[in-house]
């Protein structure tokens, strides 16, 4: 990495990195969410193509449906802004499920796991940290993929993201009978 001070541009938040996108006081505030049934989550690491799904999604669902921003990016006032937004919202997120406000677990809001392969991944990360200035200045790519495969990209490891997800939706599968 440059010298570029990496702690302006990322800050961590229960041990894991995130950009100032998201600031620590709404990832505190996320509980505070109010989920509901018709909720649909879009979770995925970074650059997996969470725009390309919500997209389509949109077109399956009628009638209207609202498209969000992902849930962690903004400050303090993003809760209420989407609290105050009509049903049925589909929202991404690139939290891990451990992270989720548990108001998505106890109304069993939808959930679709966006999983891209990771090499393809790693390759849209690290272009798109080249080429942004919100982010710290990657010197080349076996540097990023180093921080790539310790997780400390931002946002959460892709595997830890990914494992956490399917243990948790296949406890949900099991313990509520559905498929």
């Amino acid at each position: 990495m440059s010298t570029q001070s990496q702690t302006a541009l990322i800050h961590r938040f229960n041990g894991i990195p995130f950009t100032t996108r998201s600031s620590p006081d709404l990832l505190k505030s996320l509980d505070a969410f109010d989920a509901r049934e018709d909720d649909i989550l879009l979770v995925s690491y970074p650059k997996s193509g969470t725009h390309w799904l919500a997209q389509i999604i949109m077109q399956i669902y009628t009638p209207k449906v609202t498209l969000t921003s992902p849930i962690e990016f903004g400050d303090i006032s993003r809760v209420e802004e989407l609290n105050n937004l009509s049903s049925k919202r589909i929202i991404p997120t690139h939290l891990d499920y451990n992270m989720l406000p548990s108001n998505f677990k106890v109304k069993q809001c939808k959930a679709f796991y966006i999983i891209r392969n990771p090499k393809d991944t790693a390759v849209s990360m690290y272009h798109y940290y080249r080429d942004n200035p919100n982010l710290p200045t990657i010197d080349s790519w076996t540097v990023f993929l180093e921080l790539f495969l310790r997780g400390d990209d931002m946002c959460s490891s892709l595997m830890a993201l990914l494992v956490n997800g399917l243990i948790a939706t296949s406890e949900t599968s099991c313990t509520s009978g559905q498929q």
